[in-house]
């Protein structure tokens, strides 16, 4: 079985917006419909961070998403290969673990799996990044939900047919 098959449930999910809007796969707005008004493409980068089920190893995987030139897809079986595809991560480390009832979650990416996010930071320019922690039980959380930066947007994280909230909070590194 596939480590895609293999994974227990999507566990938090990191986005990545960087790219100026003439390199996102939409068109961000129809001329006469103001910026953000609809969906639009705000996360250039995703991954998922899972704990694989013992039955299939165990242990974790980082699982690329989406990052720029990839097709937008859900990973299921069903689903054919694309020429530039997502996938697990190699060149990342990934640590799940719990204490009672609080779950820690330490991942680490080469910034080979993120160039555009890398030169932005290293240039001075802001980054916008979110966080979101699926439950099995409850709503999940998401960093930007209910900031007035964000917004409802349904292509800020997988899967597509769940609300999300835009991919807009912004950081940078000082010098």
């Amino acid at each position: 079985m596939s480590a895609k098959q293999a994974r227990v449930h999507a566990g938090d999910i990191e986005g990545a917006n960087v790219l100026p809007p003439e390199r996102k796969p939409l068109l961000s707005h129809p001329p006469g419909t103001m910026p953000r008004f609809m969906v639009y493409a705000d996360t250039d980068y995703e991954f998922a961070l899972n704990p694989v089920a013992p039955r299939y190893g165990g242990g974790t995987e980082i699982w690329c998403l989406q990052r720029p030139g990839m097709v937008r897809k859900h990973f299921y079986p069903r689903q054919p290969k694309a020429p530039n595809d997502g996938g697990a991560v190699k060149e990342g480390q990934l640590v799940i673990r719990r204490d009672e009832n609080t779950r820690y979650v330490e991942a680490a990416l080469t910034w080979s799996q993120m160039p555009e996010v890398r030169d932005a930071l290293f240039g001075g320019r802001p980054v916008k990044i979110s966080v979101r922690v699926n439950h099995n039980v409850g709503e999940p959380m998401e960093l930007a939900a209910g900031r007035s930066v964000s917004k409802t947007n349904f292509w800020a994280f997988h899967n597509d047919w769940a609300t999300h909230w835009a991919n807009e909070v912004e950081f940078v590194l000082e010098p």
